[in-house]
């Protein structure tokens, strides 16, 4: 399986070598560790600095450039700010050539007439500013759907747009295995192994047995390691 990001900590014996298709477990039931390996990966993830290094080949890549982190189930959102812009710069690079700029030629055309009528009355002169795609697609509030019924739903819709639009090659979330069942669990895993993404999982207790999926991890409160699903290193 090709390597998708191998991660180190200071705390961590083990690093952990996210593969595509693979998932990790990190159980920290030390809660100021828990905090502190959960605050890092936000803060990485977001573009700033923490204690983990991530490498590839041995070489840093960026983990803000090439994954995404969920730190809460309950309100994460598609159509934050951040990803609908994602969302309106793909679609207008699909827009570029062809028969969408003559559409949108025509456009401007007919909005121009309506302008020029709307103004025909009014004691001064009004200008414009022609529409482009972008301007056209912020203009009609292009934004997700919210047609899942589910979390499940939610996460995969979420892994998917992040993977069209981001390139994201990696996930992380915290607390997922509190809110999803094991047989939740493991259509998400096989969505992911699917779409050969790598898989993080924080966690701060271990609320069920360990899934014959996941490769896990556990700090115990007084810093001990405990590996699970290793059999085959």
């Amino acid at each position: 399986m090709a390597e998708i990001a191998t991660i180190h900590h200071f705390l961590l014996e083990t690093p952990i070598r996210l593969s595509e298709g693979e998932v990790w477990l990190l159980i920290a039931e030390n809660p100021h560790e828990f905090f502190r390996f959960v605050s890092a990966l936000d803060a990485e993830l977001n573009g700033g600095e923490g204690d983990f290094i991530f490498l590839r080949d041995g070489k840093p890549i960026s983990p803000s450039a090439e994954g995404s982190i969920v730190c809460d189930p309950f309100h994460f959102d598609l159509n934050d700010k951040k990803i609908v812009n994602l969302l309106i710069k793909r679609l207008a690079e699909r827009c570029r050539y062809g028969e969408a700029q003559s559409e949108l030629s025509k456009l401007n055309g007919d909005v121009g007439a309506f302008f020029a009528d709307l103004f025909s009355e009014m004691p001064f002169s009004l200008e414009y500013d022609e529409l482009t795609i972008e301007s056209l697609l912020k203009a009609a509030n292009i934004r997700f759907e919210k047609t899942y019924d589910t979390l499940l739903e939610k996460i995969i819709c979420y892994i998917n747009a992040m993977v069209q639009l981001k390139g994201c090659k990696f996930f992380i979330f915290v607390g997922l295995k509190g809110v999803l069942d094991d047989g939740d669990l493991q259509t998400l895993y096989h969505h992911c192994a699917l779409e050969k993404i790598g898989l993080f999982l924080l966690e701060n207790a271990k609320v069920r047995p360990i899934l014959p999926e996941e490769k896990a991890i556990l700090i115990t409160e007084d810093l001990c390691e405990i590996l699970a699903n290793f059999d085959e290193m």
